[in-house]
């Protein structure tokens, strides 16, 4: 069956207000609470405790990508109040909101400002960076004690490492997007 109606993308769809950005900006955030929660499960911080693999960020830059500031703002505070709701506390949620906000906002400036010189993996990198900064500093703060950031270069690598990954899952989602 043939319309005569232009097709839209998502991305075109997720700038335009109403019933559509809304639902799906739901279904975002139904993603980022499942793998969140499924991330909880998943021993990885062994060497240093709190570390995951920051998969939900994958729906957070392709976010960046799609939606306005504002809804993406909403986007990333809610996965931090209803993540520690759910499964961590006051404290996860005091490390988690810092760092989310601050990798949210770099990445933001990246993909507005500098799309064209950087891409998914190496913005997803810089968030990454960004995201483990924001909660050692917190953390720094929290419990007056600088010497968390001797933590800093082993923390940087796994970020980075997981940010790789995050990033060619974007490139790959945002890629497969365009196709449909």
């Amino acid at each position: 069956m043939r319309t005569d109606r232009p097709r839209f993308s998502i991305a075109q769809k997720a700038q335009t207000s109403g019933t559509y950005r809304i639902a799906l900006l739901g279904i975002f955030l139904a993603v980022i609470l499942a793998v969140g929660l499924f991330e909880r499960m998943i021993p990885l911080d062994f060497a240093v405790p709190g570390v995951r693999l920051g998969l939900s960020n994958v729906v957070i830059l392709l976010s960046i990508y799609w939606f306005r500031f504002r809804d993406i703002l909403i986007l990333v505070i809610l996965k931090c109040v209803l993540l520690a709701a759910m499964a961590g506390g006051m404290s996860s949620f005091l490390y988690s909101i810092c760092g989310s906000l601050l990798s949210f906002v770099v990445m933001w400036l990246l993909v507005t400002r500098l799309k064209d010189r950087i891409g998914p993996i190496g913005t997803s990198v810089i968030g990454a960076v960004c995201h483990i900064a924001g909660q050692l500093l917190v953390a720094s703060l929290v419990i007056e004690n600088m010497q968390l950031f001797l933590f800093m270069p082993i923390l940087v690598l796994i970020s980075a490492a997981s940010g790789v990954l995050v990033g060619v899952l974007v490139k790959l989602s945002l890629a497969a997007a365009t196709r449909l």
